[in-house]
């Protein structure tokens, strides 16, 4: 009874330890794109599978920062497609930024990883056939996914800052107004209506005394 319980127990360690060692385990792609988007590499299908359309997937890169000195090449940008014929761009992916022309994903000099979640068309496909990435500046490191893990969520755009000399010229400007007109911004029409009906009652005045003559 106790050897049974002993290899029951070695047996449930060894499972957990290989379950663990494929949770951790990343494929190297170890790979310099470098900037003339000529350079390509690959994931095989078989490294897509067992994950799902909840699994976080993770790309490590390595940006080169010196190009931010090399006017016309200063970005960074990576571009995962679809293995398969004419390499479909794979623009659905939920979590990286889209780039302005919707051709690939935006980086910055200081991204150290890209993690993305698949939808399930492009995810079917991918088990099939692998993924096959190029990208502008950058080095590209490992490739994993985890079923545990959950994306960040995005961060919120801060408001920006009211410019405080224009908030205290336009405050200025309206405390101008209403004092010239007791309480309401002057737009000129009121004085000119006062203006004339301080004429108008003169005039009636000068006809009301002739008449009296």
């Amino acid at each position: 009874m106790k050897a049974k319980r002993f290899f029951a127990a070695a047996s449930a360690a060894a499972i957990a330890v290989s379950a663990f060692s494929a949770a951790v385990c990343a494929y190297d792609i170890d790979k310099d794109l470098k900037t003339g988007w000529s350079i390509s590499a690959t994931v095989p299908a078989e490294e897509f599978e067992g994950a799902t359309t909840d699994s976080v997937f993770t790309i490590t890169v390595t940006p080169d920062a010196s190009l931010a000195d090399t006017p016309g090449h200063e970005y960074w940008s990576i571009k995962p497609m679809i293995n398969d014929t004419g390499w479909p761009f794979i623009d659905t992916l939920v979590g990286p930024v889209l780039s302005e022309g919707k051709d690939a994903y935006t980086l910055t000099s200081d991204t150290t990883e890209v993690k993305f979640t698949i939808p399930a068309e492009e995810l079917e496909h991918l088990q099939i056939a692998g993924m096959a990435i190029i990208g502008h500046g950058i080095t590209l490191g490992s490739f994993s996914f985890s079923n545990d893990e959950t994306l960040p969520a995005p961060q919120a755009e801060e408001p920006q800052a009211a410019d405080p000399q224009l908030a205290q010229t336009t405050e200025s400007s309206v405390d101008s107004s209403t004092a010239s007109s007791g309480g309401n911004p002057s737009t000129g029409v009121s004085d000119i209506f006062a203006f004339g009906s301080v004429t108008l009652l003169s005039a009636a005045a000068m006809i009301a005394a002739s008449k009296r003559k």
